[in-house]
């Protein structure tokens, strides 16, 4: 029986490793060697089988201070001494540690009984419509169960049949040296099974495209970027799964008049400057229609009044929002003689300073050519 290396040196690391180090370093040789990405190197299965034995031993903290203690002659610190080897199992320990991040055979194999993808649908919507719900109708292409072969995949809707090289297994064995090294099979590609004649229509797949129809609806109140999931209405399933889910995806469309901040709706008015400072009942629009809104006097450009109850309804229980007006004062920019000796006395009365009161001497020259 060949010597074992020593298990830091398989994994390149030092005898003081700490734990995270030592997971980073075997993610990085497993992935190199993983035989889902060296599906014909059978040295890259050992070198796999190897590394995955060290970390096992090294990632556990009473088998390390054993093997530290008595090398490879350390009991009870498991491994994988005189047997064959399924190199499937440690797949399984693999992405059980990092995931699934490998393609290839494990999800081919899982054909025979595949669940369907969920599927999304970008759904832009009106501010008028998350105020007050609305139905929806959509339309979608969608992966559905082929007709002509009932999803199965084959001419005529016969099933497929188990695969001769693998005996329906999806994996061969291949001997190397001492060890049994459990392969993806070719022939079938892991899925245990073959089609003889696929069909005409999905080309084998079991799906096919179609444009579907579905009615959403849109509770009041629904945010900004949420989804609304119709379970079931995704990809079909294949070999009896169950079928993915339709995710549909809130988006807000821009208004003219109206920002939305939570539950609360804001926009702007514009009033006058004696409205202002004497006060002035003005129409102020809501996403309901215009209201009658009672400015202050003295109010100044900036301020905001408070409209109780005009907002966007409380999705999860009753009451709405409230409607902020942000008032702007207009100042005029050109003034009649007339409007301007009445603001020049009423800054006289308030104590103002006005300047400029009459145009200069070059200002005149120049007014004669304009």
């Amino acid at each position: 029986m060949p010597t074992k290396r020593d298990y830091y040196e398989v994994l390149e690391v030092a005898r003081e490793v700490r734990a995270a180090e030592l997971k980073k370093a075997y993610r990085r040789l497993a992935m190199k060697f993983h035989p889902d990405q060296n599906p014909d190197d059978a040295g890259a299965a050992e070198k796999f089988r190897e590394i995955t034995e060290a970390f096992q031993v090294l990632a556990d903290p009473q088998k390390r201070a054993m093997y530290d203690r008595y090398g490879h002659s350390a009991p009870d610190i498991g491994g994988f001494e005189g047997g064959a080897v399924d190199l499937g199992n440690m797949t399984d320990f693999f992405e059980s540690i990092f995931g699934s991040v490998f393609g290839g055979a494990r999800r081919t194999r899982r054909r025979r009984g595949r669940p369907g993808r969920n599927l999304q649908y970008d759904l832009t919507l009106s501010l008028e419509q998350i105020v007050s719900g609305a139905d929806v109708r959509i339309t979608i292409p969608r992966p559905v169960r082929c007709e002509a072969c009932g999803g199965v995949g084959s001419a005529g809707g016969n099933p497929p049949q188990p695969c001769r090289q693998c005996g329906g297994h999806g994996q061969i064995r291949l001997q190397q040296g001492i060890f049994a090294v459990a392969a993806t099979c070719p022939a079938c590609g892991g899925a245990g099974e073959v089609i003889l004649e696929r069909c005409a229509t999905c080309g084998g797949e079991g799906l096919v495209r179609r444009e579907e129809v579905f009615d959403v609806r849109i509770p009041p109140g629904v945010d900004d970027g949420s989804i609304k999931v119709m379970e079931g209405e995704g990809e079909h399933g294949r070999g009896g799964a169950p079928n993915g889910d339709l995710h549909v995806m809130i988006h807000l469309a821009p208004h003219d008049v109206f920002t939305r901040k939570g539950n609360d709706l804001h926009s702007a008015i514009q009033v006058s400057y004696p409205q202002a400072v004497l006060g002035a009942e003005v129409e102020a629009p809501t996403i309901d229609g215009p209201v009658k809104l009672r400015i202050k006097p003295g109010t100044e450009g900036g301020q905001v009044y408070r409209l109780r109850g005009k907002g966007v309804p409380h999705l999860r229980g009753s009451g709405r929002g409230d409607h902020h007006v942000h008032v702007e004062v207009c100042v005029p920019k050109k003034l009649s003689p007339k409007q301007r000796e009445l603001i020049e006395a009423l800054g006289r009365e308030l104590g103002t300073e006005i300047q400029s009161k009459s145009p200069s001497f070059v200002e005149k020259m120049r007014s004669l050519f304009e």
